[in-house]
């Protein structure tokens, strides 16, 4: 059963126009939206729902799920998680909209949770400072391992981000906090632990702030006892349109190549470097390098399987339960060898590292034969197999379906879950129904709250009507022709959006001579420069032309003149072949339904409006929507797309072909 919201609860005091917020900062500007939005949320955690509420950019969601957060969290003294989907919202939480509500709600105090990963183990770093002759490949690793050395000595956090670099893997995996060979209270070091330190600090906060990827190895774990998060009641989920993808990842298992060809050097390198290089039992290293040998037979079956069964032309390929699995024994002898080395280690420190790494290998081979047996029900078992050699061969189970896996673990234990994004719903319905199935909620309030934005006067939409099709030779060069004549005329900063790479190298080899001509910057994802430094430069530049696929249509922020023009070249469809998402296909075929119009245009019309929301940022901002693809006009699906957009003035162009 769906409660459409029309309940007012307590956030007005703070958030409404004569709030504490109004009074407190100069220049507030009071959003009905927002008000609407928080008293939602108010509702929910009063009454012990879950909530979904889709709040497009400008509502000022933050503050609307932050203020009914806190007066729970400080009224109960119960803590309450928000998780975000990006670091750029978590820093926005932690550096200025918790602050902006601390100002009016001083005794508030909320801590940003990260991973055990993130910590230095100062017992660890001791051991490896002793051992690094042997455990390093080269002398660059040995000195960054004395550079990490004498930043802990002052470091507040002993976090690695406080590095101010990314640490060589090979040298922060031996110092990196590690629950295997963690002593709790008896480590010697423990009142000084970074790791701990920060434990305590989540046991003071109200307001725990994590990513969803934390949340959900957290939620995978809870069985195991080994979670970090503390009991909650209220759990916020801030970009919450990447929650299936994100829990059919963590509720999944995967293991590559790479995983274990690591494990296996970090204990003994082809370089007489590792763990147990300078360890009495031979019969260590020997053992290891037997096991090296049983990985790479498995790795090469499977790569081997995919060839012969003609799939050496797409990247993943559903699991051959022919393979024969010989690792998984190899690494249970080598971790009984492993537990013999222990005993015989001549410190404490030593024997805690073997023993760690022997339940490692216990737990790479049980989860071998789990994938290779394909031993959990309702599961979908592939390998990727890279078509180049850069890469890694990897065996993954993912759950066909998140649904029942969410209900058992996340909504009937949790009091209240909410729901928010920009963009939840995928039709112009207010319950949600699409994101709800998926996730598996059957009940929840719901709320689809109005943009502030006046898209009648910031915005217009161009639609080509001309028919090619947008996976053709002809289509790229009508692209490119089109482009190039258009970033003629458009000077303001643009953002090229592709689906795919191969795509967008195609258009771009087209038209880079003609914009190399123009006094304009232009970048191209797959290049050196990383998603971050491309946004940098491309905001500075206030007239830049970007080439993006996947990772640009979602989580930017570009404000102003440096963004006036979003053109996306094709409508935002899955990619076709892989395993889950034919598998998903294949399930609602076998309940009479149509995988297309149910899964298919439904999750194309989230990543359009992800797209689209590029564009009006703030109530100044003002630019135009390109939409290439002609099946938004020529296909009966496409009404669903436009029904699913802004209001704006809209005009029909022509591509020359």
């Amino acid at each position: 059963m769906v409660w459409l919201v029309t309940v007012c609860h307590d956030s007005a005091p703070i958030l409404g126009p004569d709030g504490l917020l109004a009074k407190e900062l100069p220049g507030y500007e009071h959003r009905p939206q927002q008000l609407t939005m928080s008293n939602v949320v108010s509702q929910a955690i009063a009454e012990g729902k879950h909530a979904v509420i889709e709040a497009p950019t400008g509502v000022g969601k933050s503050l609307a799920y932050l203020v009914p957060a806190a007066l729970h969290a400080m009224r109960q003294k119960r803590k309450v998680v928000i998780s975000t989907g990006t670091i750029a919202l978590q820093e926005q939480l932690i550096n200025k909209d918790i602050p902006t509500l601390q100002k009016v709600l001083p005794g508030l105090k909320a801590v940003l949770v990260k991973g055990r990963q993130n910590y230095i183990s100062l017992r660890r770093l001791s051991h490896a400072a002793s051992g690094q002759q042997a455990l390093f490949d080269s002398r660059e690793q040995a000195a960054e391992m004395q550079e990490i050395a004498s930043w802990a000595t002052h470091t507040d956090v002993g976090d690695r981000a406080d590095l101010g670099y990314d640490p060589h893997p090979a040298v922060w995996r031996q110092v990196v906090s590690d629950a295997n060979n963690c002593q709790g209270r008896r480590c010697p070091r423990f009142d000084e632990c970074f790791f701990y330190r920060a434990r305590k600090e989540i046991e003071d906060a109200d307001i725990l702030v994590v990513n969803h990827h934390l949340y959900f190895s957290d939620l995978s774990l809870r069985d195991e006892h080994a979670g970090i998060l503390p009991a909650h009641d209220v759990v916020i989920f801030d970009e919450a349109h990447s929650l299936e993808d994100i829990a059919t990842d963590h509720l999944g298992m995967s293991i590559s190549d790479a995983q274990i060809r690591w494990f296996l050097d970090a204990l003994w390198s082809s370089k007489g470097k590792g763990l147990v290089a300078d360890h009495p039992l031979g019969s260590t290293r020997e053992l290891v390098n037997l096991t090296r040998s049983a990985a790479d037979r498995l790795w090469r079956d499977v790569a081997a399987y995919a060839i012969k069964a003609g799939e050496e032309a797409v990247q993943r390929i559903h699991v051959p339960d022919v393979v024969e699995n010989s690792l998984s024994p190899a690494l249970d002898e080598l971790a009984k060898i492993l537990r013999v080395a222990a005993e015989a280690a001549d410190s404490a420190d030593s024997a805690n590292e073997l023993k760690a790494q022997a339940d490692r290998a216990n737990g790479f081979a049980g989860s071998l034969r789990s994938l290779i047996g394909q031993q959990l029900e309702r599961y979908i078992y592939y390998c990727t197999v890279p078509l180049s050699d850069r890469g890694a061969i990897s065996l993954t189970a993912n759950p066909l379906s998140v649904a029942e896996l969410l209900r058992e673990r996340l909504w009937e234990p949790t009091g209240t879950v909410i729901l928010t994004s920009a963009t939840l719903a995928a039709d112009d319905s207010d319950r949600f129904l699409f994101l709800r199935k998926r996730l598996g909620l059957d009940e929840a309030l719901c709320k689809r709250l109005d943009s502030p934005f006046d898209y009648q006067r910031q915005a217009r939409l161009l639609l080509n009507e001309t028919f090619i099709d947008p996976n053709s030779e002809l289509y790229v060069r009508a692209v490119a022709q089109w482009l190039g004549d258009y970033l003629d005329q458009s000077l303001g900063g643009t953002f090229i959006l592709f689906t795919s790479y191969r795509q967008m190298d195609q258009v771009y080899e087209r038209i880079s001579e003609r914009l190399t001509r123009r006094s304009r910057l232009v970048v191209k994802q797959g290049g050196r420069m990383g998603r971050s430094q491309m946004l940098d430069i491309f905001k500075a530049s206030g007239n830049g032309i970007l080439f993006g696929t996947t990772s640009f249509w979602e989580g930017v922020d570009v404000q102003g003149e440096a963004l006036q023009n979003v053109i996306i070249v094709k409508l935002p469809f899955e990619t076709p072949g892989h395993p889950l998402i034919e598998a998903r296909h294949q399930e609602i075929k076998r309940q009479g339904g149509n995988p297309f119009m149910e899964r298919s245009v439904p999750e194309a019309i989230l990543r359009l409006k992800q797209g689209v929301g590029r564009l009006i940022r703030t109530a100044t901002d003002s630019g135009t929507v390109v939409i290439l693809d002609p099946r938004i006009l020529t296909k009966q699906y496409g009404r669903w797309f436009l029904k699913a957009l802004p209001d704006m003035p809209t005009t029909r162009i022509r591509l020359d072909h």
